[in-house]
Parts: structure tokens; sequence; C-alpha cells
């Protein structure tokens, strides 16, 4: 299975899901961008995750690692599939 998600981190509190696109849209074709917001307070966790397309693009866009965005820098890294909690054995 071709990897073409990047995750996010470290991003500043100010940064949406339009800025995202406009920097990383770039590389290739986005297909998504999921940008979690805080429940409480509707303010941006710090991280995202953007789907591009082509795994090419995305492995272009790990470029931006380290890399500051709107003044901060930023953690760019292929994205990995969140581990399944195992249920307690009975």
């Amino acid at each position: 299975m071709p990897n073409n998600k990047i995750y996010l981190g470290n991003l500043d509190k100010e940064v949406t899901d339009i800025l995202l696109k406009a920097h990383f849209s770039e590389y290739g074709e986005i297909t998504d961008i999921n940008l979690p917001l805080d429940k409480k307070s509707k303010a941006p966790k710090g991280y995202a995750f953007i789907t591009f397309s082509q795994k090419a693009a995305a492995e272009k866009a790990l470029e931006q690692d380290g890399q500051p965005l709107l003044e901060q820098k930023i953690t760019v890294q292929t994205a990995t599939e969140k581990r399944q909690k195992k249920s307690p054995s009975p």
C-alpha cells in the first residue's frame, strides 16, 4: 500500500487548513487535510495530516521537516497507521 499521507507536528495555533493547502500544494495534489481541533476551545491541537494523490508528492513534502511555518519549525513525517488498542483478555 503506497503511503501518500504525512503527519505535521509542532504547528502554530494560527495554522488553518487553507494555509496548509496553500503551503503544501506545491508538492502535488492534496486529496485531504485533517487538522484536529480541541473540543472545548475549537483551537487547532498543533498537528495535522495531509493526504496527497501521489506517493511521490508526500515524499517530496518531507523536505519541509524542520522548516518554519508561521515562524515555527514544524515536524513533517510519513504518517503511520494508528495502533489499535488491545482488548483485555477475559
